[in-house]
């Protein structure tokens, strides 16, 4: 996911694979940190942050209090605003 903020507190579990997260409000392959299986990451609201999978599938739980919401830092990058 190119980058993006969420309005609520997360906490990510890394269940299998390689999760990997970056902060920023630009994509930076170089500022991807990743996180194994049994780790915790936790995400502050509001923060701009980008996520790759870039060693292959990871399985991650997301835990938040809603109301839940995604909204990218660039609009074009959002999916959801695509041309059909």
């Amino acid at each position: 996911l190119m980058p993006h903020t969420h309005p609520e507190d997360r906490i990510y579990t890394v269940m299998s694979g390689v999760f990997y997260i970056g902060f920023g409000s630009v994509f930076d392959p170089d500022k991807l940190v990743a996180y194994g299986p049994g780790s915790v990451v936790v995400l502050p609201a509001n923060t701009p942050h980008f996520h790759w999978a870039r060693s292959g599938e990871y399985v991650s739980q997301v835990y938040g209090t809603g109301p839940l919401g995604l909204e990218y830092i660039d609009r074009r990058d959002d999916p959801r605003h695509a041309s059909k």
